[in-house]
Order: structure tokens, then sequence, then C-alpha cells
């Protein structure tokens, strides 16, 4: 499934915001490790012609 860039940025806002509301140790590294995630893929997607704006301030 591929997602657009309009789909990750939402995903990206969702995860940011229940990462800034939770106190779970172990749920906040598996936010964190899908937004590295998602960030790898617009940087590899980047070189292939695209690109997407990152907000880094979590």
């Amino acid at each position: 499934m591929n997602f657009s860039k309009e789909d990750i940025v939402i995903i990206e806002q969702a995860l940011k915001a229940v990462s800034n509301s939770s106190t779970d140790y172990q749920e906040l590294e598996q936010y964190k490790t899908v937004l590295q995630k998602l960030k790898n893929n617009g940087e590899t997607a980047q070189l292939d012609g695209f690109r997407y704006d990152y907000d880094d301030n979590m």
C-alpha cells in the first residue's frame, strides 16, 4: 500500500499528538520508531524526485 504525501503528513501529526499525551515509555519508543521510518521513507523518496516536509520538533 502506498501512502500519499498528505497521508504521511497526517500519520506523522497523529503520532506526534499521541506521543505528546503518552507517558508510557514503550509506547513512546514505538511512535518514535514509526516516525523515523516515515522520515527515512521520505528521504528515500526525495532521491527519486519527491520532497516531504517534516517537522522534527517533538
